[in-house]
């Protein structure tokens, strides 16, 4: 849990200039769980579990609705994509507490 929270600072860390540099102003916490649902709906339909992988296309689209269409940037959402596969694939066990934190206190 522990390097969870550390990589998640460190992605809105990281990414935090950017943002102010392209004048984007949208919710951190948002994009991340847009790209970590959009994870989880191809793992779970690798993992033939139709039901799950559309509860996470649900999820993903209920955040992305909240907006106008290009309120998250294409390139950013990819970013956090890449970014959250990449430990992910470091560390198996990654994925679930991020997923928890969106399910439970994101909407």
């Amino acid at each position: 849990m522990r390097l969870v929270l550390i990589f998640i600072f460190s992605l809105i860390s990281i990414s935090s200039h950017s943002y102010h540099e392209k004048d984007i102003t949208y919710d951190e916490e948002e994009i991340i769980c847009i790209a970590t649902y959009e994870l989880a709906e191809d793992f779970f339909l690798q993992m033939k579990d139709p039901n799950t992988s559309e509860e996470m296309n649900k999820r993903k689209q209920a955040l992305l609705d909240k907006y106008d269409e290009g309120h998250f940037p294409q390139e950013d959402i990819e970013f956090y994509i890449l970014e959250i596969h990449y430990a992910w694939t470091a560390n198996f066990d990654f994925l679930p507490p991020i997923l928890k934190n969106c399910r439970e206190n994101i909407h």
